[in-house]
């Protein structure tokens, strides 16, 4: 119920997905949520997908509602429902984060009620593959665009998609950022979890280390990596993370299975313990809507090797914080990795380049960017 003395203007954001369901636009939400709610009231609209989840609950001192019933329709039903919720909410904002189900529902209720909303944009699958996915309701799905207030993306590649998607009103850029305070070790902690990690998993003291973090699915190309480590004999790969492909890539795995160790999902600070033990942060995506894993590994003093897809260069500049490689480039990716590892100096001065360059993405920086944003499209 709502405080009467409360005062802070009601933001509602509609989201296809929140905690416990974690991926980059989620824990940017969350991180925003965090350090905005001193000006801020915030209700969460979101699918509920897991029956074993509350329908409503409290998450940082924020109401949480999750609709449906704990089924993939939850997504479907969040359209449908949203603005009975908004109705009821009365908010001074909607805020729609990604032009996806949550958008969708965003539009409707504006299609209904006249309510304007703002939206998020923080896609990271291939743009092209969503087009052709949506291409029988593509006249539909503009809507969420032309009917926004006002646009904010985490990359200027998403801008210029949200231009051709018909979007006319005002395009913000506003990068995901990351605490590195979070993920910082003391040189003695990292030499003492260093040798710590790679005696727990069997990792020779000279082997040369890569840390994957992700989602195993397909979109994250950790199967062009396993492929890649099959003709780099002396590397290793801490695979934190988890997913419907593990199964597969397990089985891909099973000729060098003494190399390739599956460490499931990790906690944060579970996460930069492992991090000690690694020389180098790989993920080859084949798109990304940014990355924020690739800061985190700048952040814990690793060089990236990484894809030129989305918004990786525009965080990760070729040979100066990491290696580029084209998608899906198998031969490519074993020569970068193979670079890195072959050249000491050239990585220790990606790393330090890349501690300084990092800190320009801090939350403290950005997300005054964001509130800003947020409190010029409240009426």
């Amino acid at each position: 119920m709502k405080n009467l003395t409360d005062t802070r203007p009601h933001i509602v954001i509609a989201t296809t997905a929140f905690a416990p369901f974690i991926g980059g636009a989620e824990v940017a939400v969350q991180e925003i949520i965090k350090r905005t709610s001193d000006s801020f009231r915030y209700t969460v609209v979101t699918a509920r997908m897991d029956a074993a989840l509350s329908a409503r609950e409290t998450w940082n001192d924020v109401d949480v509602v999750r609709v449906g019933w704990g089924t993939p329709l939850d997504k479907l039903w969040l359209i449908v429902i949203f603005p009975w919720y908004a109705r009821k909410l009365q908010p001074k904002l909607v805020w729609a984060v990604m032009a996806s189900y949550a958008g969708a529902a965003a539009c409707f209720n504006k299609i209904i009620s006249g309510s304007s909303y703002v939206l998020t944009l923080q896609e990271g699958d291939d743009l092209n593959r969503i087009e052709h996915r949506l291409r029988f309701v593509m006249l539909l799905f503009k809507q969420i665009f032309t009917r926004a207030e006002s646009v904010q993306t985490i990359a200027h590649f998403l801008a210029v998609w949200a231009k051709k998607m018909g979007a006319t009103s005002e395009l913000v850029v506003v990068p995901n950022g990351v605490s590195c305070d979070a993920f910082f070790l003391e040189n003695e902690k990292k030499l003492e979890y260093r040798t710590e990690v790679r005696e727990e998993n069997k990792i020779p003291d000279s082997a040369f280390v890569i840390l994957s973090v992700s989602r195993l699915v397909e979109k994250n190309g950790i199967s062009d990596l396993i492929e890649a480590l099959k003709v780099l004999p002396e590397m290793h790969l801490l695979l934190v993370g988890d997913g419907n492909l593990r199964q597969a890539l397990e089985a891909q795995a099973v000729s060098i299975q003494n190399r390739v160790h599956f460490l499931g999902t990790q906690q944060q600070s579970e996460l930069k313990q492992i991090a000690a033990a690694a020389d180098v942060f790989c993920r080859p995506a084949h798109s990304e809507g940014q990355g924020i894993a690739f800061l985190e590994a700048l952040c814990m003093g690793l060089p990236v090797v990484a894809t030129n897809v989305g918004g990786i260069p525009e965080i990760i500049e070729h040979d100066v914080h990491g290696l580029l490689v084209e998608p899906y480039r198998i031969e490519q990716l074993a020569q970068a990795l193979a670079t890195v590892q072959g050249d000491q100096a050239r990585r220790t001065q990606m790393v330090t380049v890349g501690s300084n360059h990092v800190k320009q993405f801090s939350w403290d920086l950005l997300v005054p960017q964001i509130k800003n944003w947020l409190s010029s499209n409240i009426k």
